[in-house]
């Protein structure tokens, strides 16, 4: 992220640690994002990347300066990002299924090691408690002047060990790949297999009557 240059669009991110904090050694260097994040159009009508403003740039732009903040724990050097620019609308489909299949453990909503979006609290909600991110990773000056952590850190440190040997970080390309393709399921003839590896029989009057005679129907696979 060092390198990070302005650029237009809106879309989705990643990020990726490659350093050598402790807490997160099972993940470092690895394929699997620690943080997925979207970006919204600052255009709810933009057609293109230019009409949806700055937005994935300054997203990412902000985490760096959070990340360069917490200097005891973290170097923003450490971190790489990927990003995908999307047509307006899209962006949100595809950071919710980032988020269920990576299941980061920087992410609001796997509850372990959240806080990082946070941007601070005001005078008058000083009785809010630090998060996680802030516990872990200290330097954020709003966040020092809160009385009480959300979190013991040795409480998230064990939650992000345990969570990382429950899910195994993706190491490879290929084995983030395998995982996708096994995600779409299967289609067999005349059958789905269901999530729970259960057949459902198609209809008969839901099959095309003109199939082609090696039983794949135009549309079929999705």
């Amino acid at each position: 992220m060092v390198s990070l240059q302005p650029f237009y669009g809106a879309g989705v991110y990643a990020l990726y640690y490659k350093g050598p904090f402790d807490a997160y050694s099972l993940l470092s260097g690895t394929e699997q994002p620690i943080y997925v994040g979207k970006a919204d159009p600052k255009d709810v009508a933009a057609k293109d990347a230019v009409s949806q403003g700055t937005s994935l740039f300054d997203r990412l732009n902000e985490h760096k300066k959070n990340i360069a903040k917490a200097t005891s724990t973290l170097r923003d050097e450490d971190f790489d990002c990927r990003f995908l620019i999307v047509q307006t609308g899209y962006q949100r489909a595809a950071e919710e299924y980032l988020i269920n299949f990576f299941k980061p453990i920087w992410n609001n909503e796997i509850r372990i090691c959240y806080g990082l979006g946070k941007h601070g609290d005001s005078a008058t909600t000083r009785a809010n408690k630090r998060s996680p991110w802030d516990t872990l990773h200290p330097g954020r000056q709003w966040a020092s002047g809160l009385a009480e952590d959300q979190k013991p850190e040795s409480q998230i440190r064990s939650e992000i060990e345990g969570h990382l040997k429950r899910v195994p970080p993706h190491a490879t390309l290929e084995a983030i790949l395998a995982d996708f393709l096994s995600d779409l399921g299967q289609l067999a003839a005349g059958s789905f297999t269901t999530a729970e590896n259960d057949k459902a029989s198609v209809e008969a009057d839901a099959v095309v009557a003109d199939a082609p005679d090696d039983g794949v129907a135009a549309g079929g696979l999705f």
